[in-house]
């Protein structure tokens, strides 16, 4: 946003330079990213008449030219075209410097030299060298009334000016005018603000008879203001309102639309003026419409409009796309003598939408979408329509349309005093705290003698809490004078929530495996969505930013297998990987949100090579029984191996459970999902969810000491003779159950199969270890146990103890 030092003057006695403004607005969180020197004083530019002009002797291309200045007759070397005698001219004497740099950035000044023999005393200037225009076809020709010798800078009404470039954040729109900007710099000098917009001398009464103004939409349209200037003179603008615009990088139009991007840019209220005589049934009608709508702005482009934005319409149809961009079909032109001056409320979100789908952003728009006052439209209509009349020529029509659906109440906000100097680190005073937040017309009124009640501004919609408030006063206080605190407190972090703890150790636990944490978008494709899980589960975005990321994962594995392929592709061979990640899925039961449910699940994935090709072997790829030591190995760091229930499903997947809950899978990936992630090696995935582990309370145990047994441990061995299809693991999960506490472990230590069992028979071999805190444990104290053992064995699979 660019704001013009010169004219930041006409609103109040700046005396600092405009290096020193700079430093204070980026002092006050206006933050100044550069400053450019624009125009210049024309110091020894005048005005010349050319009395000869002859060609050089030398040189085909130049001429000599004889040149009155006023004070004397000089030689000029000029190689322009369209250079006459009789001319009046703008020269460039010697000393002088042209305002416009070079192309290395350093700029010309003026000396006399000799070009091709010829002596030349000056330079007869372009409308280009002057920085006027980008024409730079000849000399500028001026008026053959003006007196030679006259001083350029009072034929060209310029100045020399510098503009600030000012990155705004979106949370300040009061300051994105030139008032707003004036405001904050008085809060710092102490200066007066000159506001013309204190008061208006609009004349009270109505004029619907000229003009009928209906707000259709008024949750995207809370205001519009309506001013009626008749019997102008459209033309062209005087030279102080052109150069305003000029240096802010405007091009001046016209004497009434320059008049709407002044008011802007003064107050920051945007404004439209429409032909009074091409409003169809003179209606004013502010909607929306459903469907798409193609209109034609003042660009004169053809626009496809969004279904859902809001238009100013006449009776025939629209006429503006509101808070955007007016239409080609009601524009002032050179002809009209009649105006309707538009000052309106526009929702903001509203007007964002409409300006980012039309991919048009406006300065309109810019104000718009990040909220403008909304209680200064009739004056800044009023402001609009007084300069637009002594400039035309006009006459203001007596009353105003004025409707107004939506109305917006200055907030209140207490502020305590001692809560200020505490978060500053100051000790400033009631009296100074209120007197600042007067400088930014901020009203107050004591309630106690700590304690301010603060009437906030519409114009200051970031003001609405007592921080803001406390903001406020720090910035223009100056944070540089706040005196640094010769200690500085301690402040023991917060503890760590229980879930924090319990999901830091499984992630820990996972690194200590040797797993690298991966982090992958929790955004799929339809396509790979499809083929994790069933589409009933799935989550679509309503506004995708691409086709890869449309869906929410289900699951983890998707992601896994995306960075598998992308580590194949560029020669990896051995990847194991872990991430902690949410999933989402739908369901009669939310989490945070109605029918989403939103878990927290910790992935461990292997894939390619264990170990690579040596002189010791060949290479040995990961296998389903790698992942499992690694996922009993972190059950039981976590203390809940002993609890978990383990089913498989086939020989390449397993669940576990605890009482009949699911909390983790391991699985092997289909070839059809492999297929789809572009991914040709065997991949092993478990997926565990946290939250499920969390929630049942299984893994938050307290540890606590106990001592070392002092009673040694028993050992028995056992040997059962089973079906081949029965799992070791599910005979050891029924001795555990049956043994009760005086089992310690049970773990195998051999496997047999021979003709001697039978073909459909094998032999597993346990050894159970015992223990008992309180006396040494003997054959007749484990004998019961094993008894025990061996019935519910023989009655749940069929196994036969043999040894």
């Amino acid at each position: 946003m660019k704001i013009s030092y010169n004219w930041l003057k006409e609103y109040t006695d700046v005396t600092l330079t405009p290096a020193e403004t700079a430093d204070k607005l980026t002092l006050l969180g206006l933050e100044v990213e550069d400053v450019e020197e624009i125009g210049s004083d024309f110091e020894n530019f005048v005005v010349g008449e050319v009395l000869e002009v002859r060609t050089h002797p030398n040189a085909d291309k130049l001429q000599i030219c004889n040149v009155n200045t006023g004070e004397e007759t000089v030689q000029i070397i000029c190689g322009a075209k369209n250079v006459a005698a009789g001319q009046k001219v703008p020269v460039a004497k010697t000393g002088a410097t042209i305002p416009v740099p070079m192309k290395d950035g350093s700029y010309l000044t003026i000396k006399k030299a000799k070009l091709r023999g010829e002596t030349s005393n000056g330079m007869i200037c372009s409308e280009s060298e002057l920085g006027l225009s980008d024409d730079h076809s000849g000399i500028m020709v001026m008026d053959a009334s003006l007196e030679t010798g006259t001083p350029l800078k009072k034929v060209l009404q310029m100045e020399k000016d510098s503009v600030f470039e000012i990155g705004l954040t979106p949370n300040r729109p009061d300051a994105a005018c030139h008032i707003g900007v004036a405001r904050d710099l008085t809060a710092v000098t102490g200066k007066e603000l000159n506001n013309p917009y204190k008061e208006t001398g609009v004349s009270e009464g109505s004029i619907e008879d000229e003009i009928s103004i209906v707000i259709e939409d008024s949750d995207k349209c809370h205001r519009y203001v309506g001013l009626i200037v008749d019997n102008i003179k459209v033309g062209e603008s005087p030279a102080w309102l052109k150069n305003r615009l000029k240096a802010i990088g405007l091009r001046p139009i016209n004497n009434v639309v320059d008049v709407t991007n002044f008011v802007l840019h003064e107050i920051g209220q945007p404004l439209h003026a429409f032909d009074y005589n091409l409003i169809a049934d003179k209606k004013i009608i502010v909607k929306s419409f459903e469907e798409e709508i193609s209109f034609t702005t003042l660009d004169s482009v053809e626009r496809k409009v969004p279904a859902g934005s809001l238009f100013i319409c006449d009776g025939n149809g629209p006429v503006a796309i509101a808070g955007v961009m007016g239409g080609e079909n009601s524009e002032v032109t050179d002809s009209t003598d009649k105006i309707l001056i538009e000052s309106a409320y526009f929702e903001p979100s509203s007007i964002r939408k409409t300006s980012k789908q039309l991919a048009l952003q406006t300065d309109s728009s810019y104000r718009f979408e990040r909220g403008i006052d909304p209680d200064v439209q009739l004056r800044a209509a009023y402001r609009a329509a007084e300069l637009i009349a002594e400039l035309t020529g006009g006459t203001i029509l007596k009353g105003y349309a004025d409707v107004h659906p939506v109305k917006t109440e200055p907030k209140e906000v207490s502020l305590r005093v001692s809560r200020v100097n505490r978060l500053l680190g100051t000790t400033l005073d009631m009296n100074f705290i209120t007197s600042t937040l007067g400088k930014l017309e901020i009203e107050t009124s004591r309630i106690d003698d700590d304690t301010v009640l603060c009437t906030i501004p519409t114009f200051r919609p970031d003001i609405s809490r007592e921080v803001d408030l406390i903001e406020e006063v720090g910035r223009v206080f100056d944070y540089n004078n706040i005196p640094r605190p010769k200690t500085a407190p301690f402040f023991s972090p917060e503890r760590l929530s229980d879930w924090e703890v319990f999901n830091q150790k499984a992630r820990n636990i996972a690194k200590s495996l040797g797993y690298k944490e991966i982090t992958t978008n929790s955004l799929l494709s339809k396509k790979e969505a499809s083929l994790l899980s069933d589409k009933s589960l799935h989550i679509d975005t309503l506004n995708p930013v691409s086709l890869e990321n449309t869906t929410l994962r289900t699951d983890l594995i998707g992601g896994f297998l995306k960075v598998a392929a992308y580590n194949f592709n560029r020669n990896a061979t051995q990847l194991k990987f872990f991430e902690v990640g949410h999933i989402f899925r739908k369901s009669d039961k939310g989490t945070w949100i109605d029918g989403v449910e939103e878990h927290t699940r910790l992935l461990l994935g292997v894939s390619g090579n264990k170990s690579p090709e040596s002189w010791q072997g060949k290479e040995e790829p990961y296998s389903v029984f790698d992942l499992k030591k690694d996922v009993e190995a972190l059950f039981t760091e976590l203390k809940i191996s002993d609890e978990l229930i383990r089913k498989a499903d086939g020989n390449l997947a397993l669940t576990y459970n605890y009482n009949n809950t699911v909390v983790a899978k391991l699985s092997s990936a289909d070839s059809n999902l492999l297929k789809g992630f572009d991914v040709e090696q065997e991949v092993f995935t478990v997926e565990i969810d946290v939250t499920k582990l969390f929630e049942l309370g299984i893994g938050r145990q307290d540890v606590t000491y106990k001592p070392v047994p002092k009673f040694p441990v028993f050992e028995f061995d056992a040997a059962f003779t089973v079906d081949k299809q029965v799992r070791a693991g599910e005979l050891a999960d029924q001795i555990k159950k049956t043994a009760g506490n005086i089992l310690k472990s049970v773990h195998v230590f051999d496997v047999y199969e021979g003709e001697n069992l039978g073909n459909e028979k094998k032999s597993i071999a346990f050894r159970l270890t015992f223990l008992d805190s309180n006396k040494t444990l003997n054959i007749k104290d484990v004998e019961p146990v094993v008894k025990k053992i061996v019935q519910q064995l023989e009655k749940s699979a069929g196994a036969k103890l043999r040894s």
